[in-house]
């Protein structure tokens, strides 16, 4: 071990720094622990503040003219028509390969605004056509979750770049698949708490039978919940120590499935998949006895006194692990789970030694290590021969010598989801941990992804796909000492190469929206307006439209409905389609209301605004270290 006086210095300004910041914030801390996240994309010189498109062009198509009409005398022609229909005088720009004219506008106009002066210059009998010189745009999916991209967010899901190369580009997958909602994954862990960011959930069974670790006045039961961890001194063990309840369960399951652009909190891997929570650690933790029965349960073997699991999973995510060789329970059930179809995947291990936890060490399961952002193998994380993969874990980094996991910029902990409570749950929050607790459901969230494009995957071709595809580690990573060479697995996960290898793998195409007319209707009356959109892939489409008017409706199919409209005025809705991947670029609707007994018509509520959101930490917090900072790097940076 080797503790220099600079780390200790730290040490104390960290401790110091972290007081501070839990009496300012309600963080939620547990065994692993924690990150954080403030920047938004600005909007281009295209977009208004409300993020409406602007157009300044319009690519105007002229109408064959004799060999006699020269290209000024076209010119002359399209801008008189121009003048004659609009107030908007636009100036040639330039001429297009096909002849086509791109003329800028004197200001810039909405989308609608634009296809209405199209519509009259065709109307002129001018022109063939005239449109709108739109801006297009990459098909990527960038969720809204205010926990995603604010400061380093969910670095985790991000693609390596500089000296982040620890992330496992989940979101270059996003493009491909969200996942299925067909298929379910087992989280084996401390049970979960109903999360308003967590909504995926089936029906799963608390499997722990000692009321002493349960924490919850009884034993076995149907209720899955987490009535918390929390631990007094001595609880544990002669001498332990007091511990807070740690809603571990939760946060991984958050890392998995999480809900995705709803302005809540971060987003899951595979927001679009089922979680089967199923309990099995509780206060000091949890039994082998106890967890050998859940992962059985969970794909549908019969364990006696529990109802049949009518919902069994394709993989299990076990955030847990103890020391000693693969135990005979344990290898069993994994035999079992193996010869279901099933997957399962291990955290290797807390310990920053070369030996590998049970049940990680044992044959047929996926062990999966930690790396931290800059994709140096974790300073905690157990690496051994069985490791298949590393994740994102969180952290500092082996060769990281002046981090401080949570506090500094080089170890950010994983955000995910938590509760307030220190004891008994309180409200839903966001937690920051750090452990290869964190760097399995990563694995496991890649995995649904790829059942979710083709479940006849097999465990060995999975592992393959994992395998192949992840990157290698970086030059300073202590993956790459001699010492350690074969250790840490096929090196870093790669989400999107992974979905990208398999067969018959695409980009998604978000819908495309189809333009609404300018909309009137009679005070008190009613308004019916059915929107439409296409979407190249076929994918079934949702319509979403922000701040409704009172009283008004949307249905399924996009029809809107609005009775009684009121009051007299003007106002403009902004809607959109989405599709099980992304969003559409948004659209306008404006709507008149009129009064045959008015002469004018007075303002109503400009473009509506966005859907809204909360719940995530401020922008500006600084990352959290734990109650204890650790500063020993281990004997593997030698």
């Amino acid at each position: 071990m080797r503790i220099t006086i600079a780390r200790r210095i730290a040490c104390v300004v960290a401790l110091a720094a972290t007081a501070t910041l839990l009496a300012t914030y309600n963080l939620s801390f547990a065994d692993d622990t924690h990150a954080k996240a403030g920047a938004r994309r600005n909007f281009t010189d295209q977009q208004s503040q409300s993020g409406i498109e602007m157009v300044e062009r319009l690519i105007i198509t002229p109408h064959p003219m004799s060999a006699s009409q020269s290209n000024s005398q076209r010119g002359r022609q399209t801008a008189s028509c121009q003048r004659a229909t609009s107030s908007v005088t636009p100036s040639v720009e330039r001429t297009l390969s096909n002849g086509a004219h791109l003329r800028r506008l004197d200001r810039l106009m909405t989308v609608s605004e634009a296809q209405a002066l199209s519509a009259q210059l065709k109307q002129c009998g001018a022109v063939i056509a005239a449109e709108p010189d739109l801006m297009m745009h990459t098909q990527g999916t960038a969720p809204n979750d205010p926990g995603y991209a604010s400061g380093l967010g969910q670095w985790n899901y991000f693609a390596p770049s500089g000296s982040h190369q620890g992330g496992a580009d989940v979101s270059g997958a996003w493009d491909i698949t969200l996942g299925s909602g067909n298929v379910d994954v087992a989280v084996i862990d401390t049970g979960y708490r109903p999360h308003i960011d967590l909504q995926q959930m089936l029906s799963g069974y608390d499997f722990i039978s000692s009321t002493t670790v349960a924490n919850d006045g009884d034993g076995r039961d149907a209720d899955a919940s987490d009535p918390g961890d929390y631990a007094a001194a001595g609880d544990c063990s002669s001498g332990s120590a007091a511990a807070r309840s740690s809603w571990h369960g939760t946060h991984v399951m958050g890392i998995i499935a999480a809900l995705m652009n709803n302005g809540l909190f971060g987003t899951g891997i595979a927001p679009n998949v089922r979680i089967l929570p199923l309990r099995a650690l509780g206060r000091c933790g949890g039994y082998t006895s106890d967890i050998v029965e859940a992962m059985r349960w969970a794909v549908g073997i019969d364990v006696a006194g529990v109802p049949h699991n009518t919902t069994p999973a394709r993989v299990i995510n076990l955030s847990l692990g103890g020391t000693g060789a693969c135990s005979t329970a344990f290898q069993n059930a994994v035999n079992d789970v193996n010869a279901a179809g099933a997957i399962v995947v291990v955290a290797s291990g807390n310990g920053g030694a070369n030996v590998v936890n049970q049940p990680a060490n044992c044959s047929g399961v996926m062990a999966v290590t930690a790396n931290a952002i800059d994709g140096d193998s974790a300073e905690y994380a157990n690496i051994g021969t069985q490791i298949m993969i590393s994740a994102p874990g969180g952290g500092c980094g082996t060769q990281s010598l002046n981090c401080i996991p949570g506090y500094t910029a080089d170890g950010p902990a994983v955000y995910s989801l938590g509760n307030s409570g220190t004891s008994t749950p309180l409200t839903d929050s966001a937690a920051l941990k750090y452990g290869t607790s964190m760097a399995v459901p990563h694995v496991v969230g890649t995995i649904a992804l790829l059942l979710s494009m083709n479940p006849a995957l097999t465990r060995s071709e999975i592992t393959t796909l994992l395998r192949s595809t992840a990157r290698p580690f970086p030059d300073n990573s202590a993956c790459k000492l001699t010492a350690n060479l074969g250790l840490c697995g096929a090196g870093l996960l790669d989400t999107r190469a992974a979905l990208a290898a398999m067969p018959g793998a695409s980009p998604n195409h978000v819908p495309v929206l189809s333009t609404v007319a300018d909309q009137q209707v009679s005070f008190g009356g009613t308004l019916r307006v059915q929107l439409q959109a296409t979407d190249a892939d076929g994918d079934a489409i949702t319509f979403h439209v922000d701040a409704l008017p009172a009283g008004a409706n949307l249905s399924s199919a996009g029809l809107l409905t609005w009775p009684n409209a009121s009051p007299v005025g003007s106002r403009s809705l902004i809607w959109t389609a989405s599709d099980a991947v992304g969003s559409s670029l948004p659209g306008q609707i404006n709507i008149t209301v009129t009064d045959s007994g008015s002469t004018s018509l007075a303002p109503v509520t400009g473009v509506a605004g966005g859907r809204g959101g909360g719940g995530s930490m401020g922008g500006d917090l600084m990352l959290v270290a734990g109650a204890i900072v650790v500063v020993v790097r281990r004997w593997r940076r030698r």
